[in-house]
């Protein structure tokens, strides 16, 4: 690991010697870091020996920059991560994620992360260097290297839900990296939604194959059309189960699907496609369970409407809110 290397990038940073691409591939970074699901350490004493290692390497660089970054807003969070075992865990996050630019010698410079971020209630289209489209629901996050991907075609899924049309590209498999799982296709169209409130990542094929793999334990599933794989943060396992392909995408065609999903997981969908927050208003909602296919949503009061049907309850907005109840 070149420590060397990442402590001249945090000085450059701190002396503004960055570009301003560059500086926001470092903001980037330490903005996604508290997001992973991964465990960079093998043990207590691996935890405190990178501690040590990163104190007594960073903390001498921070100080002397201290005099001259005092005011600025960016050098406070890189000063506080020097001094705790967070910057270890997100150094090696950082190396990780860049590991084979840093074994080649590459300096800072050589790489470029493109980052997007879709705010609750947007949709978004978006084209990837090779033409690979990708389409965004609200409030999702994705990131790549654009200087290297068309070397390794990966990118990253911080959160949320994305509609992929890969193009094909026989030497050049396509990978996602969603947390706990990934997947790999060669050109295909698929939907994965990594979701916070269930805490389940789900892969749907629409066309092609997929091949979906879990980090920890290696479980891995190949995916044909019809096909869908719902991974448990929890259980570390994958539920296979079948997928009419004419709903894959259904929400990028301004439709809604409910399989199964509880009241948490409503709550998310709605914030993340309308930018309003559900609340429950003395209403009992562990019981609550949803199922059921919208082909065309004309507005918010449809959904809402449908819902308090099935529950004999009412809604009223109140500001960002609304607030079901008896």
């Amino acid at each position: 690991m070149n420590i060397e290397n990442f402590k001249r990038i945090i000085q450059y940073y701190l002396q503004g010697k960055l570009t301003e691409g560059e500086n926001k591939r470092v903001d980037s970074w330490y903005q996604s870091i508290t997001d992973e699901d991964i465990n960079p350490f093998h043990d207590t004493a691996h935890r405190h020996a990178v501690k040590d290692e990163l104190f007594e390497r960073l903390v001498p660089a921070v100080r002397a920059e201290r005099k001259k970054a005092a005011q600025n807003q960016r050098f406070r969070w890189l000063s506080a991560a020097a001094a705790f075992v967070l910057l270890g865990v997100s150094a090696l996050l950082f190396f990780r994620d860049n590991q084979s630019a840093l074994n080649s010698g590459a300096t800072v410079s050589e790489t470029q992360l493109m980052q997007t971020v879709t705010k609750a209630g947007e949709l978004r289209e978006i084209f990837l260097p090779d033409g690979t489209s990708v389409f965004l629901n609200g409030n999702a996050q994705i990131r790549y290297d654009k200087i290297n991907y068309g070397k390794n075609r990966t990118i990253f899924l911080d959160r949320g839900e994305a509609f992929f049309k890969v193009k094909r590209d026989t030497l050049h498999p396509f990978k996602i990296a969603s947390g706990a799982i990934s997947v790999a296709v060669l050109g295909t169209s698929f939907n994965v939604n990594r979701s916070h409130a269930s805490g389940q990542v789900t892969v749907e094929v629409k066309t092609g194959r997929v091949k979906v793999f879990a980090e920890e334990n290696g479980e891995q599933h190949i995916l044909t059309r019809g096909k869908a794989a719902r991974y448990s943060l929890a259980k570390k396992h994958f539920e296979i189960f079948d997928q009419h392909p004419s709903t894959v995408n259904l929400w990028t065609q301004g439709g809604m699907l409910l399989n199964n999903v509880g009241f948490d997981a409503l709550k998310e969908i709605i914030y993340n496609r309308y930018g309003v927050v559900l609340i429950a208003d003395n209403l009992d909602t562990d019981k609550f369970n949803y199922s059921l296919m919208i082909p065309q949503v004309e507005s918010l009061d449809q959904v809402l409407n449908m819902i308090c049907t099935i529950h004999q309850i009412k809604f009223r907005r109140e500001k960002n809110e609304i607030i079901l109840h008896k």
